[in-house]
């Protein structure tokens, strides 16, 4: 049988706008998650497109591979790393910035790394996120336990640590 914590008013006022924190937080991961994956996809098709509608070839192996040698014509926008670096940055590139407006009437400044602030978006709220679960135990008394894993979560965070964090907040905010 799970026995309850004692909480003092204060304690209890903290833990519910900690959750309603933890609420806004939640929504603003999925957003930032949302919008990484919708840039990565855009900038996927915006590759392909430019791929798709101009002839590249591979000059750039050292080594035949079984499935490809240089001069084989590029088919995917991952296989643009082996076309020689001035053919990239000079034809490839702006081809890629005018293809992000033209699809989707984006001026793309940083030419061809869309996702990337994306990325970085939902790198914070994943973290602010992860941080409910140190607020709660801190909150809670558990300040030991709190410090261990605010360390972890500023630093390297294991998968079996990331369970952890993530288990206490889901917890926390499904008031279980």
């Amino acid at each position: 049988m799970k026995t309850a914590l004692k909480l003092t008013k204060v304690q209890e006022e903290n833990l519910y706008l900690l959750k309603l924190d933890g609420l806004r937080r939640e929504i603003e991961w999925n957003e930032a998650e949302e919008a990484y994956k919708k840039a990565q996809e855009i900038e996927k098709a915006v590759s392909q497109y430019v791929v798709g509608h101009n002839e590249y070839h591979i000059t750039q192996l050292e080594h035949d591979i079984k499935e490809m040698k240089n001069g084989d014509k590029v088919t995917d926008e991952f296989d643009m790393c082996l076309v020689d670096e001035e053919v990239f940055k000079n034809d490839y590139l702006p081809k890629v910035k005018a293809a992000f407006m033209e699809l989707y009437g984006i001026d793309n400044p940083l030419n061809f790394v869309y996702s990337y602030p994306m990325f970085e978006r939902r790198m914070k709220a994943q973290k602010a996120y992860r941080m409910i679960a140190v607020d709660f135990l801190k909150i809670s008394g558990r300040t030991t336990e709190a410090v261990q894993l605010e360390k972890a979560v500023k630093s390297y965070l294991s998968p079996k640590i990331e369970a952890q964090l993530m288990a206490i907040t889901k917890s926390f905010i499904d008031g279980k």
